[in-house]
This record gives structure tokens, C-alpha cells and sequence, in this order.
């Protein structure tokens, strides 16, 4: 009977990581978008055919980051989700499940972060010549709007480390739990 309600765990943790990962995507590209608003009014608005996002830009970068990443979400509760079933009680599970999550974002967010820094040391004044294939010939300030590319790649890096810290975290948790278990055994043997 557990293993009906672990599987309805599993599937309501879909949608709910979906979402997540979707305020994740606006939130992220507010950054993106204070740091290079360009990146959206010279490209995304563009790629995603947004004519709406130009007279309320900042709503519209929070539009783009939700579709950009809703989806990554459920490529991460995925194989999440089946790890979570290593656990015996579905209570245990959904709380490992939610906090392998916030360590997925956690990392996804530190590691956009990351690309963030690494675009500033990288992309310099001297260096975006070697970027210019990249950057639409409307930038007016190509070197932020690089440093912005880069951040967002990173990020994508981001969804991949995200989901071996998710991994990891309910390795640990399982593990942790096992332990706890035989200690508990142990005193009870000898009491």
C-alpha cells in the first residue's frame, strides 16, 4: 500500500518542482536583467516573441526566465523523484524529496552565480572581440550583455549540478536514516 502513495508523491513533486524551477528562472533573470537588460530587449523578447515585454520589460524577463526553466525542473524531479523511492515511509520520503530540491536550486543557483563572476573576469573591454559572433550588432553594451550569456549558460550547468547535490543529498539522508535505524536497534538489543 506505501508504494501507491510514494508513487503519488512522486507525481505530485512534478508540478511542484516545475513551479519551483520556474519562480527559480524569473527570479534569476531579474539579476540577469539588472545586470544587461539588453540580453532581453536585443535577444529574448526576440527569440521568445515577446512584443508585449518591451513596455514592461522587468515583467517580461521574469515571463522568459519562467518558460526558460519550468521545464528543467521536471528533467530534475525526475530522477529525484525515483531515488525518493529508496525510502520506506512516504512522509520520509516527500521530506527528502523537498529537501533534495532546495539543494538542487541552491546549487543551481550558486553555480549561475558562479557564471556570473566568471563572465566579469572574462569578458573584459579587451577580451569581447572574441565574442562579437555571439552578440547581436544592436547591443550597445556588448561586454554586459556577454557577461550575461555566460551567466545564463552557467546556469544551465547549474540545472545538471543541481540534480547530482539533489542525488547526493538523499544519499545522504537515506544513509543518515540507516544508521539512525541500527542505533536504535542497537539500544533497544540492549535494553
Amino acid at each position: 500500500m506505501n508504494i501507491f502513495y510514494k508513487f503519488g508523491v512522486y507525481l505530485g513533486m512534478l508540478p511542484v518542482a516545475a513551479m519551483i524551477a520556474g519562480l527559480y528562472g524569473a527570479a534569476h533573470d531579474q539579476i540577469s536583467y539588472t545586470v544587461s537588460p539588453e540580453y532581453f530587449t536585443r535577444f529574448k523578447f526576440i527569440q521568445f516573441d515577446l512584443p508585449w515585454a518591451y513596455d514592461n520589460p522587468r515583467l517580461g524577463a521574469a515571463y522568459v526566465g519562467f518558460l526558460a526553466t519550468w521545464w528543467m525542473g521536471v528533467f530534475v524531479a525526475i530522477p529525484l523523484g525515483l531515488f525518493g523511492f529508496m525510502f520506506r515511509k512516504p512522509r520520509q520520503m516527500a521530506a527528502n524529496l523537498a529537501g533534495s530540491l532546495l539543494a538542487a536550486v541552491m546549487v543551481a543557483l550558486l553555480t549561475g552565480l558562479i557564471g556570473l563572476a566568471y563572465g566579469y573576469q572574462q569578458v573584459t573591454e579587451q577580451t569581447i572581440t572574441a565574442y562579437r559572433q555571439w552578440i547581436p550588432s544592436t547591443v550597445t553594451d556588448p561586454v554586459q550583455f556577454m557577461r550575461v550569456g555566460v551567466m545564463h549558460d552557467a546556469s544551465y550547468l547549474g540545472g545538471l549540478t543541481g540534480l547530482i547535490a539533489g542525488i547526493t543529498y538523499l544519499i545522504l539522508a537515506k544513509w543518515r536514516a540507516v544508521r539512525l535505524s541500527k542505533r536504535r536497534d542497537a539500544s533497544c538489543a540492549i535494553h
